[in-house]
């Protein structure tokens, strides 16, 4: 039985998924990235679930995220330093998620299950035993495929759900993004501000080392609700980063024009904004780029 589905995995009879929770969804990505390696890798998007709402394929067909949910910038860091081909762009997000670094134990947990040396090496040889083939996340998947055709029908019923989320769920909307403000409306505390501090000299290391082999790293700070923005937390948060990472040695994104970002919560992009911002960052580092 394990000969025949390998086989049928081989042929790509089994459809690959991407996995129908979270924490599936980051290791899909991460094996993916690891098992799956392209001498033209053009760019990687690294960061927590805000920029995992970004679909790479919006930017550019050669890229790829590495945006974990519920985690940081940080464990998309490691897994690009341990890997031998490197992307020739990186783009890093910058935000208070990166209190989920380095010493955050789910972070932790999951870059050792990815590199525990027996698995990795049977994942490697043996395609079958990697999340996306998973049997019921294979079955979910073709079902899936059978019932939208193509993912094209699947993207354009996403974006459709969009224009219609406002009248569906518009009070439960305004209650996260009234969360989010009450939250951040006061100044941040020393304990905070010493912790980002602390993980962002981790980021920097990072970054140095992969600069120092030619990687083109490019920080960028997700835009999200006006509101939540206009918070004197945020303020602050923004700030910060602009002064552990000045732009006299950091290449940062511009601001995108200014418009109004939705969101489903204050700061994750719904997926209208998501493609918008996506667009954006494209034609930036196109400009960039020349």
């Amino acid at each position: 039985m394990l000969s025949l589905y390998h086989t049928l995995v081989l042929g790509g009879v089994v459809l690959p998924s991407d996995g129908i929770n979270g924490p599936q969804s980051n290791t899909i990505k991460a094996q993916r990235y690891i098992y799956n390696q392209k001498s033209d890798l053009e760019m990687v998007l690294v960061g927590s679930s805000i920029t995992a709402r970004i679909n790479p394929e919006y930017i550019s067909p050669h890229a790829v995220s590495l945006a974990m949910l519920g985690m940081s910038s940080q464990t998309g860091l490691q897994i690009i330093e341990r890997e031998k081909v490197k992307p020739k762009l990186l783009l890093v997000e910058l935000s208070e998620t990166i209190l989920k670094g380095e010493k955050y134990k789910p972070s932790q947990d999951f870059i050792e299950n990815i590199y525990q040396p027996l698995f990795y090496w049977i994942r490697l040889h043996f395609p079958m035993f990697r999340q996306e083939y998973q049997p019921v996340n294979s079955i979910v998947q073709s079902l899936i495929k059978a019932g939208t055709k193509e993912k094209k029908v699947l993207f354009r019923f996403l974006e459709e759900a969009d224009s219609t989320q406002k009248s569906i769920d518009s009070e439960l909307i305004e209650k996260l993004i009234q969360q989010q403000i009450q939250a951040k409306k006061y100044p941040m505390s020393q304990g905070v501000k010493n912790a980002i501090t602390e993980e962002s000299e981790y980021i920097k290391n990072k970054i140095h080392k992969l600069k120092n082999v030619g990687v083109r790293v490019v920080l960028m700070d997700v835009p999200n609700e006006q509101r939540v923005k206009d918070t004197i937390l945020e303020k602050q948060l923004r700030e910060l980063f602009r002064d552990l990472f000045p732009e006299n040695i950091y290449e940062w994104l511009p601001e995108p024009p200014s418009r109004e970002w939705k969101t489903n919560d204050g700061i994750h992009l719904v997926t209208s904004s998501a493609k918008e911002y996506a667009n954006f960052l494209r034609t930036q580092l196109l400009k960039t780029a020349q």
